[in-house]
């Protein structure tokens, strides 16, 4: 006698087996989401970060070209110290290098401004070499959360 199976259906393993397929499947489909969620507002965070450290740079620009260097710009201020640009009541105003550290939308933001020395070749070098005293280092760092951004530049007194 030959057996047959002509059962029709599906069984109960088969339902387990596309289920957990199923679920699988969407626990990486919604980690794919979570993880593309946290990438774009990290981009858009280190963006922001960027224009504001950008800004500041420029602003302190601003006001170097504004100020005597030896009397009431960069060449006056403490080095190794933190500060955040600021504009002044004036009109129309002007920037300002106020002590401190700034927040702002969430974000922290400083620069620092460090004395630059130069070897007898006149390169800049970190250690050794003569101070620079028409030449300033500008470390601007913007922070957030648990990330930073930090820029580095050069300013020099071009009067």
């Amino acid at each position: 006698m030959k057996w047959q199976n002509n059962k029709k259906g599906i069984s109960i393993i088969e339902i387990l087996i596309v289920t957990a397929i199923i679920i699988v499947a969407l626990i990486g489909l919604f980690g794919l989401v979570a993880l593309s969620l946290r990438i774009s507002t990290l981009t858009k965070e280190t963006a922001q970060a960027n224009n504001l450290a950008q800004e500041t740079i420029e602003a302190v620009r601003n006001f170097r070209d504004g100020t005597s260097w030896d009397i009431n710009g960069l060449g006056t201020l403490a080095t190794s110290t933190a500060y955040h640009p600021e504009k002044s009541g004036d009109v129309p105003p002007k920037w300002q290098l106020i002590l401190g550290e700034e927040i702002e939308g969430g974000f922290t933001r400083k620069v620092v401004f460090d004395e630059v020395c130069r070897d007898g070749d006149d390169n800049i070098v970190e250690t050794g070499g003569e101070v620079d005293p028409n030449t300033r280092k500008i470390i601007t760092t913007i922070s957030w959360k648990d990330e930073e951004v930090k820029v580095v530049t050069y300013l020099t007194n071009w009067r």
